[in-house]
């Protein structure tokens, strides 16, 4: 392999290094994503869509009764998690294959987001 230097400009210009996601960023973009993405996400989909199809049975009540305690349920839930896993910092970070079991929560939830939007507009479209 060339030394990278000796490349060419575009070449050197177009290189980039991925860093891994660090712990605290791994644990705000869960907070992130199953707090706000799956909340407003979840709302979306049952505005359009209804609440019956809503999976969980306890949210399927509230966004029946009260929509805006979802929101409030699903953000009090993820903060909680989130402020266990920073001060659980020091043992999660012990473990191994920590970094992969946070990056696939964060994977499901935004596959769970996706999946409430695509149901929303589904909804909307018929």
């Amino acid at each position: 392999m060339p030394n990278p230097d000796q490349r060419h400009p575009l070449a050197r210009a177009l290189t980039f290094r991925l860093q891994k996601p660090g712990y605290v960023e791994l644990v705000f973009a869960l907070v992130l994503i199953w707090g706000f993405g799956d909340a407003t996400s979840t709302l979306f989909a049952a505005r359009f869509a209804g609440a019956g199809l809503e999976a969980n049975p306890w949210i399927r009540l509230l966004l029946r009764h009260y929509p805006m305690a979802v929101i409030l349920l699903k953000g009090a839930t993820v903060l909680y998690v989130g402020i266990v896993l920073l001060e659980c910092r020091r043992f999660v970070e012990s473990l191994p294959w920590w970094r992969a079991w946070l990056l696939a929560v964060v994977a499901t939830g935004t596959l769970v987001v996706l999946g409430n939007v695509y149901v929303g507009l589904l909804a909307a479209a018929a």
